[in-house]
């Protein structure tokens, strides 16, 4: 969703801006995935907190964990998400170890899919995001026996957050506007007759006649 709200529209001229038919096409005419989008950003809030800020530096780190405090426990963000993520029930029933598995298994099979992405830079900031979910369900998965992140995952973490935050605020401020707008000009394109139809339908007057 967020790089439908950043898009490069024309390279020739280098011109950005919004692009409502991506946002819609990819994000907004599917209810799933706006849904997973959501899930997506609670996950990753849960375990914003979780995660060590250790630079060496005790009062940056002192610093930088009152600051994701304070973000995570702002009354803006707990409106927004009043009912947190809880990771037990992901595991209730005999399934729990294999949902695991499966979800390890999927996690590899993305990362792998970011490699053969073309554009470099596109490639990048991907492959940046997919660490900070890997570096979620890193803290997810050692419940218990947690290691210690590095600044690098960390990182990553945080912009992942950074992105999802935007792409939800996107969705909230934006999606009825894009979804009407998008819906309209589908239902006027329906309503035309296509160009064969039209064709047809001169070439039929004429044999009537």
């Amino acid at each position: 969703m967020h790089i439908a709200g950043d898009y490069l529209l024309d390279e020739s001229r280098n011109q950005w801006g919004q692009n409502i038919e991506l946002m819609y096409d990819r994000i907004l005419r599917h209810p799933d995935r706006v849904r997973n989008m959501y899930f997506t950003y609670l996950f990753a809030t849960e375990y914003l907190e979780q995660a060590e800020y250790d630079t060496g530096n005790h009062a940056e780190d002192l610093k930088t964990q009152s600051l994701i405090k304070q973000l995570l426990y702002s009354p803006k963000l707990q409106t927004a998400c009043p009912v947190p993520f809880d990771e037990a029930k992901l595991w209730q029933g005999q399934g729990g170890p294999e949902l695991k598995q499966q979800i390890q298994k999927q996690f590899r099979n993305i990362s792998a899919l970011m490699d053969c992405v073309g554009c470099e830079k596109c490639r990048l900031w991907g492959k940046l995001q997919v660490q900070g979910l890997g570096t979620a369900l890193k803290i997810l998965f050692s419940v218990g026996n947690q290691d210690k992140e590095g600044d690098q995952t960390v990182i990553a973490l945080v912009n992942l957050l950074n992105r999802l935050s935007e792409s939800v605020k996107m969705v909230h401020d934006m999606g009825p506007d894009v979804e009407r707008l998008m819906e309209d000009q589908i239902a006027k394109t329906s309503s035309k007759p296509g160009r064969l139809r039209r064709v047809l339908d001169l070439a039929f007057s004429f044999l009537v006649k």
